[in-house]
């Protein structure tokens, strides 16, 4: 596991990327709000998966960008229960990006500046944990 000082640029391994590939073709079953931080939950036949997001994620759904001040955005996170994930994808220092089969988007930024605190996401499967 790594942690990301805010002086420090974290460098995303391969590894760390095929882990999250096991979120593709799952669906979300649950969204979790705890305190000032959010966790996705996703199954599939063989598991259940969770992305925690510390840096709070922004959704697009039907052209509408929703972040955490406007209304409706708890409503727009709860939609994709149910939505399977077509791609998941890491960009490094700018965001962890879920579309969904219906083309909606969930993004988690990896810029520094949006950190609100030492981690802005973490993923944990049966095969490990990885931490942005």
């Amino acid at each position: 596991m790594k942690s990301n000082p805010k002086n420090e640029v974290l460098t995303l391994s391969f590894h760390e990327s095929a882990l999250l590939k096991a979120i593709e073709t799952s669906e979300m079953s649950s969204v979790v709000f705890i305190r000032d931080y959010i966790q996705l939950v996703f199954e599939n036949d063989k598991e259940t998966v969770i992305l925690t997001a510390f840096t709070l994620p922004t959704v697009l759904i039907k052209n509408e960008l929703f972040n955490k001040q406007v209304v409706g955005y708890c409503d727009a996170l709860c939609s994709l229960i149910n939505q399977a994930v077509k791609k998941a994808l890491v960009e490094e220092g700018i965001a962890i990006s879920l579309l969904f089969e219906n083309e909606e988007l969930v993004k988690i930024s990896l810029r520094e500046e949006d950190y609100k605190g030492t981690e802005a996401a973490m993923f944990s499967s049966v095969d490990g944990i990885s931490v942005w």
